[in-house]
């Protein structure tokens, strides 16, 4: 089941980014993609597992033509109901309905944790994009100690976290990838960046740029 087709899920989605803490960790991930998609100009974008808009308006505001999809429709719901530029559809990540070698850009920021399969999601995802197509991602990282205590969590429990050696295996039929790491909590899950002590922790955040040959 996909825990995101809760209602409750759904509309209780962004509260987290509205917190002091949700901020300070979104800044350091907003920060890590906009950094890998520096080469990237401004033009139409795919984005999987939209949710609720979060990244949907940072790529909006980055001057992208976003296709916001997602496949649970109470997400949906929520994002139509924001003030955003956007085309919305519902989607399904594993059955994208566009023709080989279609697409120059897409995005998918902690989608892969959620979906049934993750090598069919990125083979399809491969199959889409034209050669020097984008993919951008955002991953959890399951060497982290968010990853270590994803059971404890109502929503991530239903995730399958990455490391970073098994995320580069799957995107192995690209012809560059790019990992850019942060957002080191410590047990405590107190935010580590940016002090002498965040290299003792593996970063949750993996941002990743993708380039097909």
């Amino acid at each position: 089941m996909n825990v995101f087709a809760k209602e409750k899920v759904a509309q209780g989605y962004d509260d987290y980014y509205n917190t002091d803490f949700g901020k300070k960790v979104g800044q350091i991930e907003e920060q890590l993609v906009k950094d890998l998609m520096q080469e990237i100009p401004p033009m139409p974008m795919l984005e999987l597992g939209c949710g609720t808009g979060h990244w949907t308006r940072i790529f909006m505001n980055m001057g992208y033509e976003v296709t916001a999809t997602d496949v649970a429709e109470p997400m949906l719901r929520v994002i139509r109901t924001k003030d955003l530029k956007i085309n919305i559809r519902e989607l399904d990540a594993m059955n994208l309905p566009f023709e080989d070698n279609s697409l120059k850009l897409i995005t998918g920021i902690t989608m892969l944790e959620f979906v049934h399969d993750q090598q069919r999601v990125i083979d399809e995802i491969f199959r889409v994009l034209k050669p020097g197509g984008w993919l951008v991602l955002g991953c959890l990282n399951s060497e982290s100690v968010l990853g270590k205590t994803a059971d404890n969590d109502p929503v991530f429990k239903h995730a399958k976290f990455l490391d970073a050696a098994s995320l580069k295996e799957k995107l192995d039929s690209f012809k560059r990838v790019e990992i850019k790491s942060g957002v080191h909590f410590s047990e405590s899950f107190e935010i580590m960046d940016g002090k002498p002590e965040a290299k003792a922790y593996a970063p949750a955040f993996m941002a990743v740029l993708a380039q097909k040959g």
